[in-house]
Formats: structure tokens, C-alpha cells, sequence
């Protein structure tokens, strides 16, 4: 029987608790706030370890473990943790995105060119949101799913600018420029809107995409303007977290790879870290 080791057992926490004991694991949970700490080694001690604790928690963990991790977004927080932290034991981070049904539709589409070369897209996740903790560490990190989705989706990017609300970062935009096709991304950001807008579009020199992650459609239209395919999920976040469960469960076997099951990497996570402390220090500056 595999055993799973949890760090932290707040709401994610539990969720992936749940997940990989439905999945027939042994799960052992570790948090401060509400087991002892002899539980923390035991928990290190494990096949796999889920690092779901505060992201300030993260690169401390990180360092410190020796088995195979699957982290929660972001990867670290800090421009000191990104230079310095250690990726060869982390396998797989928490940008569960790529697991929605839609978004595989949509990179299915591209993957055989129906909307040629990519021109421009836009990203946004505009969620209500007003725990502390969520405004203390900025939009940017905290929703840097939309970044991973832009670079999974589309590739690399460098950042070009960003501008985010002054007195605290709760809503934000940053500008992307793609290395593989030059393409330009837009990625919105913010804790303001009632009720929540999250979805992309991605227009190229054939076609263009349109997707609603929170309903769960995605359509491509052709050159002409006009639908060519819909798509409509039957899956929902629940699933999305078991099917990222058993990802993890494959990768602790080496019989998955990122080409394969779409996971994020350590190296692709750092990455996107890469490109939130670039927009926030762009931010910055024009704040």
C-alpha cells in the first residue's frame, strides 16, 4: 500500500487527504494547528509527500524533505526561495487547471493547428475573495493559475509589464510575450467580482478559441466567424482534484510523464514563479 504524507489540513489539505485514501492509500496528516508533532517525521517519512501548508511554509519544506513531493501552487514566494530552492524532489506542482476538461479540448484544438498561429489571448480569474491571507500575499501569486494555464497552453513567456491597485495587490494585470510564437497574453486578475468571470480566449490567423472554466464550455470558431466545434465538460472540480490524485499516484510508479498527463512540473512552476516576481516588481514600480 502506498502512504501519502499531508502537511497542512486546511480545506486543500483535507481535500487531498480524502482523495488518495478513496484511492486505497495510507494517508498520515501532519499540521500544527491540529495533530502533534510526532506526526511531522512520519510524515517525511512517507512514499510521497503532498505539500499543502501556507505557501510561506513551502520552501522550508521543500528543502527539508527527501522524498518525491506534489506541491501546491506557488511553488515558493520569495525572490531569495525562487534563486535557491531545490526542485530535484519535487515531481509534480498543484496547477490543477490543466486537468479541467475544457482546457484539454482547447490544447487538443491548437495541438493540431485548427486555430493556426496564436496572434493574442486573454486570461482571467476574477473571484471575490476577502481572507487575509489572500490579500496579504497579493492576486499575483495566489492566482497564478492563470499564468501556468497561459504557459502551458501557449509556451514561455517573458514579461513585458504588469499594473496592479496600489494599496493592496486585489486586482492586477500582466502582459505576457510568448518565445515560441510571439503571441501576447493578457492575464486578469483580482478579488473584486461578484460573481466570479474565469475563462480565456485565444485568437490566431485561423480561428480563435473561447472557453468559461467555471460552466465548462469551450468553443473554437473558424476563420469565418462562425462556431465549428462546442465542447461541453461533464466533469467538475472534485474530479479534477481525484484525477490530479492519481497523477501523483502515476508519477510516484514512473509511468507518467508531463506529455502524457499534462502535470506541471518543478521546472515549468518555477517558471511561472519566475514570471509573477517579474510582474510584481513591475507592479511595483508603476505603483
Amino acid at each position: 500500500m502506498v502512504k501519502i504524507g499531508i502537511l497542512g489540513l486546511g480545506s486543500i489539505g483535507r481535500r487531498h487527504e480524502a482523495n488518495f485514501k478513496s484511492l486505497g492509500c495510507e494517508v498520515v496528516g501532519y499540521d500544527p494547528a491540529v495533530t502533534s508533532f510526532d506526526k511531522f517525521d512520519e510524515v517525511f517519512d512517507c512514499d510521497g509527500i503532498v505539500v499543502a501548508s501556507p505557501s510561506s511554509e513551502h520552501f522550508k519544506q521543500i528543502s527539508y524533505a527527501h522524498k518525491p513531493l506534489f506541491v501546491e501552487k506557488p511553488l515558493v514566494m520569495t525572490q531569495e526561495e525562487w534563486n535557491s530552492v531545490p526542485l530535484h524532489n519535487v515531481r509534480m506542482v498543484g496547477y490543477n487547471l490543466r486537468f479541467h476538461s475544457c482546457v484539454q479540448e482547447a490544447r487538443g484544438w491548437m495541438g493540431i493547428g485548427l486555430i493556426g498561429k496564436p496572434l493574442w489571448a486573454r486570461f482571467t480569474c476574477a473571484q471575490y475573495n476577502n481572507r487575509p491571507a489572500y490579500l496579504r500575499d497579493g492576486v499575483i501569486l495566489n492566482w497564478s493559475h492563470e499564468i501556468d494555464l497561459a504557459i502551458h497552453l501557449l509556451g514561455g513567456a517573458d514579461v513585458l509589464g504588469a499594473a496592479a491597485s496600489a494599496t493592496s495587490e486585489d486586482c492586477a494585470d500582466v502582459l505576457l510575450l510568448h518565445h515560441r510564437n510571439k503571441c501576447h497574453t493578457t492575464i486578469h486578475l483580482d478579488y473584486l467580482t461578484r460573481p466570479e468571470r474565469r475563462g480565456f480566449v485565444i485568437v490566431g490567423d485561423k480561428g480563435a478559441i473561447e472557453c468559461d472554466l467555471v460552466n465548462r464550455q469551450v468553443f473554437r470558431r473558424g476563420e469565418d466567424g462562425k462556431i465549428a466545434d462546442a465542447f461541453v465538460g461533464i466533469d467538475n472540480w472534485d474530479t479534477n482534484y481525484l484525477y490530479e490524485a492519481k497523477t501523483f499516484l502515476r508519477v510516484l510508479e514512473y509511468k507518467a510523464t508531463p506529455d502524457e498527463c499534462f502535470f506541471c512540473t518543478a521546472r515549468e512552476a518555477h517558471d511561472v514563479v519566475g514570471i509573477c516576481l517579474k510582474a510584481k516588481e513591475f507592479a511595483s514600480e508603476q505603483a
